[in-house]
């Protein structure tokens, strides 16, 4: 095999790893860890400038709460994501996946997708290509057998371009209570954010 066979091979076996973790959705590699396949790369450690908000901080076992990743900065915006439902008071806190299932908050959105991870389908949501997006919207359905005694963070790793980005962006807290019980409404400004969000072109 000739020098420029091999170069050839090394091309062709390494490219599809990398692109895998950036151009069409996070890669396999990142399900457990939230970590983007970036060779070379490490997690900034400034304050990320983006925010997780969800429109309720208390929802009922198979019910849904919509989740909005949002660039805070006034010309923020980000290429790529991946978030996932994290359990809070698991004897495996802030690591174990919740398998809830996420949807895109609007059908025709084609800047994410859903995930399927630790062969959970649709247990995380991403996004479909290294385009600049300011906001994504989507939401989360809770599993209706959930133990009401665990809480729930939305957490996520956000890629501004591929050598910046950061992890263990997390929202506030919700609880899932049993079916008779009644939800609790998130803060105004959350629910405000979201619809001003939706009244945008910002994920046209």
């Amino acid at each position: 095999m000739s020098e420029m066979d091999v170069r050839v091979l090394f091309v062709a076996c390494v490219l599809p790893v990398m692109v895998l973790g950036f151009q069409d959705g996070a890669g396999a590699q990142a399900c457990l860890n939230l970590i983007p396949v970036h060779d070379g790369t490490t997690a900034n450690t400034t304050q990320a400038p983006y925010s997780i908000t969800v429109n309720a901080t208390s929802i009922k076992q198979g019910t849904t709460v919509t989740v909005t990743l949002n660039a805070t900065a006034a010309d923020g915006y980000f290429k790529g994501f991946l978030v996932q439902a994290r359990c809070t008071k698991c004897t495996t806190a802030d690591t174990a996946i919740v398998p809830g299932t996420f949807a895109k908050y609007t059908a025709s959105d084609d800047t994410i997708k859903t995930k399927t991870c630790a062969g959970a389908e649709k247990n995380s949501m991403t996004h479909t290509s290294r385009s600049m997006k300011t906001s994504a919207v989507f939401t989360w359905t809770a599993p209706s057998n959930f133990d009401v005694s665990q809480g729930v963070k939305f957490r996520a790793t956000i890629v501004k371009d591929k050598p910046i980005w950061w992890t263990n962006v997390a929202s506030q807290e919700i609880s899932i209570t049993g079916t008779n019980s009644a939800p609790h409404v998130a803060p105004v400004v959350a629910v405000v954010m979201a619809f001003s969000i939706l009244g945008s072109s910002l994920l046209a």
